[in-house]
């Protein structure tokens, strides 16, 4: 599309260097930052490339995390179907990179049919015992804008912290696409961090675009204000377009610390 073309001329499309496979649909690097041992996870949604959810971590990391204890990024491809029926991606392997991490937080944040994603590896660690719970126990989880598939009341009781984020655009009276369900699920986890609401009131959107919000959880402003457009609002993050990183102002502390 014209629209990509022009953004990878100028060099907004291009994630940063040093990233590397660990399984498959997985790429992680290390920043080099000294003295910190956090790691951020971030699943891509629904047909999400590769090379677009590193593009969407490094901005992230960038814009929100080199303050706050983050050293290593993962980012992880979109599911081929919208149900993760193929469970193609190589969780397996991203949780033996994690578990290496001996110290430090994982945030891990799951968009949309990503979040079916994530809750594999939580599981998969589940099934680890005993190394794999203490790693969920240093594990923060932001749900933004997903679903449930996977994820069980055990699993999310074994996390640090998890967040059922959606997005409200009160000026054109709109949420998300999946609001109800973060909602549901922030109401029944509340003591483990609950339901997250982020004002995406500068989104954009036209009234009832409840998709076009759905990927302002990415991307403050999506590209296209009557729908999600995946490669552009994955991607490029411009002074008036910025990555959606006001979830993250939620505490990373145990509820009862």
């Amino acid at each position: 599309m014209l629209g990509a073309a022009l953004f990878l001329a100028a060099g907004l499309f291009a994630p940063s260097p040093g990233w590397t496979a660990v399984g498959v649909g997985v790429s992680c690097r290390d920043t080099g930052r000294t003295g910190v041992y956090g790691t951020y996870v971030a699943y891509g949604g629904w047909g999400v490339k590769g090379a677009w959810a590193r593009a969407w971590v490094d901005e992230v990391y960038r814009t929100a995390l080199t303050g706050r204890g983050i050293r290593y990024l993962c980012a992880v491809r979109g599911p081929a179907t919208v149900d993760y029926a193929d469970r193609e991606i190589g969780n397996m392997a991203l949780a033996r990179y994690l578990m290496a991490k001996r110290r430090g937080l994982v945030i891990v944040a799951a968009h949309s049919s990503g979040s079916f994603v994530a809750h594999e590896l939580f599981a998969e660690l589940e099934g680890m015992g005993s190394p794999g719970a203490t790693l969920l126990g240093r594990t923060v989880y932001y749900d933004l804008d997903g679903g449930e598939s996977g994820l069980t009341a055990t699993l999310v009781e074994a996390l640090r912290r998890a967040y059922f984020v959606y997005a409200d655009d009160s000026t054109i009276g709109t949420r998300s696409a999946n609001a109800s369900t973060m909602i549901a699920l922030g109401t029944r986890y509340a003591a483990k961090g609950g339901v997250l609401v982020v004002n995406a009131a500068r989104s954009g959107c036209r009234p009832g675009a409840r998709w076009c919000l759905h990927d302002a959880l990415v991307n403050e402003q999506p590209h296209d204000p009557e729908t999600f457009d995946l490669e552009r609002d994955y991607q490029g993050f411009l002074p008036d377009r910025p990555a959606a990183i006001a979830y993250l102002a939620a505490p990373w502390d145990p509820p009862d610390s």
